[in-house]
């Protein structure tokens, strides 16, 4: 259920890579005792997000089962391999396909290995867009830039769309910079890649 005062909107997890790097699905690490799938898919709902999405890929049926009862739609990426790109088309074709969603709901975009995120950061992503920006960014400081989570608005998914392989969602953002929100997210740097960024976190395998 909704929050009073919070807009309208859908949230997509992309949760299909192959963790190679790792050596492990990061969609199943824990922490505190929570895969990190499922403490994104939390997140989401806790935002007040009126539908969750998230895009499943490699070790899709074990990242399903990580979910367990949580409130989301799943979408299987068949063409996960090829990039983060695809899984940003499949979430946006699942987001789009959904007959109850608001025509103009904006998406936020939010990937499942950044633990740090919170509902309010997801919330406030989203309120940018609804008060008339193209989108919206976390900004990650100092010179580490901006990316994901981001909110899109409606009139920008058809160029998520078009994404394709190793294509993030940056382009977009940085084609619309001059409507582009950016919201304080320092954490956002804080990603899981290699077990070592599991130990400098303190995160467990599953």
């Amino acid at each position: 259920m909704r929050p009073p005062g919070v807009p309208s909107f859908s949230a997509v997890v992309l949760a299909a890579g192959a963790s190679s790097r790792l050596g492990t699905p990061k969609q199943l690490v824990r922490m505190e005792g929570e895969p990190l799938v499922s403490r994104a898919a939390r997140v989401a709902n806790e935002s007040g997000a009126r539908s969750v999405i998230v895009v499943t890929g490699a070790s899709s049926e074990a990242v399903a089962e990580a979910l367990g009862g949580a409130r989301v739609r799943l979408a299987f990426n068949a063409g996960w391999a090829e990039g983060p790109g695809t899984s940003i088309r499949t979430g946006v074709e699942a987001l789009l396909a959904d007959a109850s969603r608001p025509r103009e709901e904006p998406a936020v975009l939010m990937l499942c290995d950044q633990p740090f995120v919170s509902p309010e950061h997801l919330r406030a992503l989203a309120e940018h867009v609804t008060r008339g920006h193209a989108a919206s960014a976390s900004d990650y400081g100092g010179d580490g830039g901006f990316g994901v989570p981001a909110a899109f608005a409606a009139e920008l998914l058809p160029e998520l769309l078009a994404l394709s392989g190793q294509q993030g969602a940056k382009p977009v953002l940085m084609r619309h910079r001059a409507r582009l929100a950016l919201v304080p997210f320092a954490e956002g740097l804080l990603d899981i890649d290699t077990p070592a960024d599991l130990e400098r976190l303190g995160l467990s395998r599953p």
